[in-house]
């Protein structure tokens, strides 16, 4: 997932005057005359009536044509009664929103940051509507079907997830064939792209390539499923074996002579795509970036794993649909997240290179059908892992993660211990934690 905001949306006293009210309304008398209970063949028959769902997204995570593309075409033609006021969480966030009184039908959330919708006292289970419209969750990423749960701390689904980020090795052929290393395999481990990093390191003139950038320590961490606070104990948790563990490989990593000079995100990518230094970088999805550039000898190989935690990448990351327990139109609305997750949607959004939640084989097959310079690529290695089981979100994980970043550069920068540079980042951040309390 792209950078999102992280800041802490609080709820007004307003907001909550404005939720206790919708709680209290009742269905619209027509609606409720023509619903009719669900049988054990056939699936609730919802009301044709015309009507208009409030849908709040972020236009900066799907563009107009991503939304009529996956939204409203496939809504319009399936179920034409159903139109769309979509509201722009980019521009205003929700917390806002509600606090005018406004409460949207469907809210589009994302694993990290759910809170930004529970908090708000919006979220309803979801779980009647799967079987009253006879939906089958099946289909879905598994892990992806379980973080709704883990993330927001329930034991029932408040939404489902309609895509997910994935992960992959981006590689530079043409480093390779300079110093005549083979290139990167799938299903490698990160010591032996360490070692495939010693070869590559090296200094051609006045160029220094670099064999490998591993990327932010949170990134890496996210693979053990490791956290920056315990949502349970409100506690810090940098310092703990685990980022000890991180910590002392990355630091292994760029004590390569010449690899010393870390890039992270963005300018990692941009050493990569124009400077065209980087051999190795282990990312996230950054296929549009490659948009109209040429000249680079590209490809990709699965994202790079720990021997005990095999074919794994990052936590999910993941796009979720609510329908908000206030909505008047709950049966629509789940009617217009059916049809996001139906085959026909979810083979578009893979042919598009956008990674479908849905992990039928057929529909992974169609994956970047549609971009001619992803052609030949090896994507189906993007296939191979599947997510780390995610930690429950925590207000104060912005803070641990720019705390993470700070404390590996006085590792490397400054000299400091690896376990002085955790325990103090711990201590700054539950000091953090206890003032926003």
């Amino acid at each position: 997932m792209r950078k999102k905001s992280l800041a802490s949306f609080g709820l007004s006293i307003m907001a909550l005057s404005v939720i206790s009210a919708c709680s209290g309304t009742k269905e619209p008398e027509a609606t409720k005359a023509k619903d009719v209970p669900a049988t054990a063949d056939t699936p609730v028959k919802v009301s044709a009536d015309p009507v208009t769902l409030k849908f709040a997204i972020n236009f900066s995570w799907l563009s107009e044509e991503e939304r009529n593309k996956y939204i409203v075409e496939p809504v319009k033609k399936k179920y034409p009664n159903i139109s769309f006021e979509f509201i722009n969480l980019t521009e205003t966030p929700l917390d806002k929103i509600v606090a005018t009184g406004t409460i949207p039908d469907i809210v589009q959330s994302a694993s990290p940051i759910i809170y930004t919708f529970t908090d708000l006292g919006l979220a309803d289970n979801i779980e009647p509507f799967v079987k009253s419209h006879k939906f089958d969750t099946s289909k879905i990423n598994k892990q992806g079907l379980d973080a709704v749960k883990i993330t927001s701390g329930n034991d029932y689904l408040i939404g489902l997830p309609w895509t997910i980020s994935f992960n992959a090795t981006y590689y530079n052929r043409d480093i390779f064939d300079k110093f005549g290393v083979g290139y990167p395999k799938d299903g490698m481990t990160w010591d032996e792209m360490r070692d495939m990093a010693l070869k590559l390191t090296r200094k051609d003139g006045q160029t220094q390539y670099r064999g490998l950038e591993p990327d932010v320590p949170s990134r890496m961490a996210s693979v053990l499923s490791l956290g920056f606070v315990d949502t349970k104990t409100n506690k810090a948790t940098l310092d703990t074996e685990g980022w000890k563990r991180i910590f002392a490989y990355m630091k292994s990593v760029y004590d390569i002579p010449g690899n010393e000079n870390y890039r992270w995100v963005p300018s990692a990518f941009d050493q990569f795509i124009k400077e065209r230094t980087l051999a190795m970088y282990p990312g996230l999805n950054h296929f549009p970036n490659f948009k109209g550039v040429e000249g680079i000898n590209w490809d990709i190989v699965q994202y790079p794993q720990f021997k005990d935690k095999p074919n794994t990448g990052m936590q999910v990351d993941e796009w979720i649909l609510h329908i908000t327990k206030q909505s008047k139109f709950k049966d629509q609305a789940f009617q217009v997240i059916s049809t996001i997750l139906s085959d026909d949607v979810q083979a578009e959004m893979s042919r598009n290179a956008r990674f479908p939640i849905v992990s039928t084989k057929a529909i992974q097959d169609e994956f970047g059908k549609n971009i001619p310079y992803l052609q030949g690529k090896n994507l189906k290695s993007i296939f191979l892992s599947q997510p780390a089981a995610p930690v429950p979100p925590s207000k104060d994980g912005a803070y641990g993660q720019t705390l993470s970043q700070e404390a590996f550069k006085k590792v490397m920068k400054d000299g400091v211990d690896i376990n002085s540079a955790l325990r103090e980042a711990d201590e700054m951040l539950n000091k953090k934690i206890a003032e926003s309390k």
